[in-house]
């Protein structure tokens, strides 16, 4: 009869790739029972990841839209803030004006004119807000500022009015700059897009517009009305009757004002409501896309738990056998 022995040194190999195989499969088991997801993607889908993968992708698709919505909603969120900082000078300064009559005093004028120039500057820079380094309201020019510096803007609107004499002459001066096309404001006064509004893609197929520009006829008029104020104090040289039209007339035009304002604020309105619809939307998709995509990677708890009880025993019985073989000699033989 023949016997086919195995010699030391294969047997020593035998049981240490037995040990690391136990070893390797303990480990898989206890990942998976730990993160709840199989180890071997590539068994579990029966080799076809090709669905795996066009989830993949459709969940990356979706992050990167929903970074766009949101970075966008938080740029019309900011636009909404702006307009309500101008709309709340408006209305003060309005209150500085409305009151002035040919019976105000001089002084009272004078405070009137300084309220309006300290407006027009603080409604420009309010205008050129950035967000992360992005104009507001310059539409796709969002490197550079929306609007001139309103020094600059003054000096240029007292030189198109330099001529008037009362303050209807200064009116029509003032309109002429700020209205017609190709005018003082549209060369020297913005400096933003001049283009149609923004488009920004929030989602396969979803693209919102940026509706609001500083030279929207909304903005213009509070502008033209301010600037106005401003130039009755010495810019365009009028008579104390003629300062204080002109000052009661800014004061009303700024009130006039107020449903353009409204309007513009309703359309930005508006792209935020389309813009939390297409969010929700993609949340739900994000939702049922993850969910299946668990369930594909899943590995069962309770089948994971019995494996890894399995293979903790025959590791324990590998090392108790080993532990016997070691102990082998002639001497305990021959016990």
């Amino acid at each position: 009869m023949t016997t086919l022995s195995i010699g030391d040194g294969v047997q020593h190999f035998m049981n240490a790739r037995h040990n690391v195989q136990l070893r390797t499969r303990l480990n898989v088991l206890t990942q998976e029972l730990a993160t709840g997801q199989v180890h071997d993607l590539t068994n579990k889908l029966g080799g076809d990841q090709g669905r795996f993968a066009a989830i993949d992708r459709s969940l990356t698709l979706l992050d990167g839209f929903g970074l766009a919505a949101t970075e966008t909603g938080q740029t019309l969120s900011m636009m909404q803030t702006t307009l309500g900082m101008v709309d709340d000078m408006r209305v003060d300064l309005a209150g500085h004006l409305i009151p002035i009559s040919s019976d105000s005093s001089a002084g009272d004028r004078t405070e009137a004119v300084t309220a309006a120039r300290n407006a027009f500057d603080a409604i420009v820079g309010t205008l050129n807000s950035r967000l992360a380094d992005r104009s507001l309201f310059a539409g796709t020019a969002t490197n550079g500022p929306a609007l001139a510096d309103a020094s600059a803007m003054m000096t240029d609107i007292a030189a198109a009015a330099a001529g008037a004499t009362d303050a209807a002459g200064v009116i029509a001066a003032v309109d002429a700059w700020f209205d017609t096309p190709g005018g003082g404001f549209e060369t020297t006064g913005y400096l933003g897009d001049t283009g149609a509004p923004m488009e920004r893609r929030v989602d396969v197929n979803h693209t919102v517009d940026i509706p609001a520009k500083a030279d929207d006829p909304a903005l213009r008029a509070v502008l033209k009305a301010t600037a106005l104020a401003a130039l009755s104090g010495g810019l365009v040289p009028l008579s104390p009757d003629e300062s204080a039209k002109l000052l009661r007339h800014s004061g009303e035009a700024l009130m006039t004002a107020a449903p353009g304002l409204v309007h513009l604020q309703a359309r930005i309105g508006g792209v935020e409501a389309r813009i939390e619809e297409v969010k929700t939307s993609q949340t739900a998709q994000r939702t049922a896309l993850s969910l299946l995509r668990n369930e594909m990677v899943s590995a069962d708890p309770y089948d994971t738990a019995s494996a890894l009880q399995e293979v903790q025993l025959q590791l324990e019985t590998h090392y108790t056998l080993t532990a016997r073989l070691s102990r082998l000699s002639l001497t305990e033989y021959l016990r």
